[in-house]
């Protein structure tokens, strides 16, 4: 972790699609991420699971149901079952057959192109099971794999799961780590430990829950502070009166124009 003094607010946030340009494709798709990348973005955050064959996988639904109406658990089925359904067309018939891509797939896309911050997703019955420190495994393992030039200051592990980040910063102590603030934990800040913090870079907080005392808070343990999700005019105004250093967004393309005026 940073010290103190080290940290400063940007001039500028960076601006982050939030699963690539989900308001004008089907959101974690490669169709998304090179929507966003067309912009001026400056990352793109994308979620992360594991399917039942241990490959990991973007999609932020535990479920189904969103792109088929199936009950099914991603954890639960194998990456070749994933691969034959249609990941796009329930978000607009003009992006029916978009797939599935793999983690793999985007480290290997997007990468080289701009930071990513990639979620690992958690529940407390996967976590319970093992399967999300499995998970944790397999992307740290996947990461320098995949894109051995890979610089760390282009990859950032974020989750709601304190252990989840904490297990995959004592294997792979190289990346970014990102705790998510759930909106319980936004009302308690003062109350952490600071030992539970020292291996992050940042605290990312709800737009509605974020607050000058969590922004000041959080500088000076020595961590960046990033907001989610702004969408709009008030939301975006708020996150840079706070000076928050990263700002995640549904509509890059409008956010983008909006920093540049």
């Amino acid at each position: 972790m940073q010290q103190p003094d080290t940290v400063s607010c940007r001039s500028h946030p960076w601006l982050v699609a939030h699963r690539g340009a989900r308001d004008e494709a089907p959101e974690n798709t490669r169709t998304a991420f090179e929507r966003a990348l067309s912009y001026a973005i400056d990352g793109i955050e994308l979620d992360v699971q594991m399917s039942a064959d241990r490959v990991p996988v973007v999609y932020h639904d535990e479920t189904l149901m969103r792109i088929c109406r199936r009950r099914d658990r991603v954890a639960d089925l194998p990456l070749a079952s994933l691969q034959q359904l249609d990941w796009g067309g329930w978000f607009h018939a003009d992006f029916a057959g978009e797939p599935l891509p793999t983690l793999a797939q985007v480290l290997d896309r997007v990468a080289s192109r701009t930071r990513l911050m990639i979620e690992i997703k958690s529940s407390p019955d996967l976590r319970r099971s093992g399967h999300v420190d499995r998970l944790v495994r397999q992307v740290v393992r996947l990461l320098p794999v995949v894109s051995p030039r890979l610089l760390p200051e282009r990859i950032f592990l974020l989750s709601f799961d304190a252990q989840a980040l904490r297990l995959a910063h004592s294997l792979a102590p190289e990346w970014n780590y990102v705790l998510n603030i759930v909106d319980q934990q936004a009302d308690a800040f003062a109350a952490w430990p600071t030992l539970a913090l020292d291996h992050l870079y940042a605290v990312c907080v709800r737009i509605g829950k974020l607050t000058h005392e969590l922004t000041r808070w959080a500088r000076g343990r020595g961590l960046r502070c990033f907001t989610y999700t702004c969408n709009g005019p008030r939301q975006v105004t708020k996150a840079q009166a706070m000076q928050v250093d990263a700002i995640l967004t549904d509509r890059p393309k409008w956010l983008s124009n909006r920093l540049a005026r």
